[in-house]
């Protein structure tokens, strides 16, 4: 725990020689030097990173404190997806457009694994899928992000390259194989001897969050709130020096990782706005902007009848753009992924739907000026 990993490996080799000389078997012993081997090898490449808030919470709550852009996607419990009453202790990522998910499922014996499924617009879906590339072993998979490429993906794992328990990993797709590559474990500071959950990137509040049980009790994990790196930037131990090495991996302490000032202030804003935007949108019916000082969140606010009519208009077209976004998504990953007939019968579907998602937004906008001119009696 303290990530001396060098006295941590003299004391397993002593278990071993000790067992060796007993006839015992040294099995589990060799499995933990080889752990601490390669937690050495991560606190040589401990990835500096910027920490501005962290928060104690029970595990089960974990979800609550994160507040994902909407243009990120959405985070949910598998139970409460799917509406199960069991709460299997698994995640599922949905995607901004709502197309598709990426979720973790337990098999027979309880071993999560990560699927996914594609959505469609009458709510039904395809049938489960495991991902291909990640689900070539049997290790425990969970917790999935996926960034708005479509293509870098985040999960955690417990297996042969942990640290851990779980660990982060991060894998991209490989369209022209389809498949994903090799998972590669993403090292310190968000990995440890203990269990590392969930990591999510907001590329759009330029956000991030990760979640862990290090030196915590039971059922409580501590959430980090930190600064993307655009390019991953490295300690170097021989200017640092091995003690404080040891606390920037440990994240002994927040504030010593503050270097920049100024960064940290603007992220912290960042964050207020992103929390502020979410408890706003989770009591709002809609967000109708009338001036840079007026905005409404219910059809009551409306003063105007005329406008109150429009607006009634409005939000229907809005949720009509909606599903004609959603589908579009839908057909456009059948095209990618289907045969040259195939494509040929899905983009004429495809033109069309792209007209009328035009019509919708250009109505939109014209029911967004005549409300506007009803609401401000102009």
């Amino acid at each position: 725990h303290t990530y001396d990993f060098p006295a941590a490996e003299q004391w397993v080799n002593h278990e071993i020689a000790t067992l060796k000389k007993d006839k015992q078997p040294t099995q589990q012993q060799e499995e933990k030097l080889l752990r601490l081997r390669r937690a050495q090898q991560k606190l040589n490449a401990v990835e500096r990173v910027t920490f501005i808030d962290s928060v104690v919470v029970p595990r089960t709550d974990v979800l609550k404190h994160i507040h994902l852009s909407p243009e990120c996607g959405t985070l949910t419990s598998y139970a409460s997806f799917f509406q199960l009453a069991d709460e299997h202790d698994c995640t599922v990522f949905q995607s901004e457009m709502g197309d598709q998910i990426f979720y973790a499922q337990p098999d027979g014996n309880g071993v999560p694994h990560l699927y996914t499924r594609n959505i469609y617009g009458d709510n039904s879906s395809s049938e489960p899928t495991l991902l291909n590339g990640l689900s070539d072993n049997e290790e425990e998979q969970n917790y999935p992000f996926m960034l708005t490429d479509g293509a870098t993906i985040y999960f955690a794992a417990k297996g042969s390259e942990s640290l851990g328990g779980y660990d982060i990993f991060m894998s991209r797709y490989d369209a022209d194989e389809r498949r994903f590559l090799a998972p590669e474990n993403i090292g310190m500071p968000f990995n440890s001897p203990a269990n590392d959950y969930l990591y999510v990137i907001d590329e759009f509040s330029n956000l991030g969050w990760f979640v862990t049980d290090r030196g915590r009790s039971d059922g409580q994990v501590c959430i980090y709130v930190f600064i993307p790196n655009e390019t991953r930037q490295v300690y170097i131990p021989e200017e640092t020096g091995t003690d404080e090495l040891r606390q920037r991996a440990r994240i002994a302490s927040i504030r010593d990782t503050q270097t920049d000032e100024m960064a940290v202030r603007s992220a912290q804003f960042r964050l207020r706005e992103t929390q502020n935007a979410q408890e706003t949108a989770a009591s709002s019916d809609f967000e109708f902007v009338v001036t840079d000082n007026r905005i409404y969140h219910r059809k009551n606010d409306f003063q105007s009848p005329v406008a109150l009519m429009l607006a009634d208009t409005w939000t229907k077209n809005k949720a009509e753009l909606e599903k004609v976004k959603k589908t579009l998504a839908k057909l456009r990953t059948d095209y990618r992924n289907g045969t040259p007939d195939q494509r040929t019968q899905l983009s004429e579907e495809i033109r069309m739907l792209e007209g009328s998602e035009e019509t919708l937004q250009e109505e939109i906008r014209q029911l967004e000026k005549k409300i506007r001119k009803e609401e401000l009696g102009l």
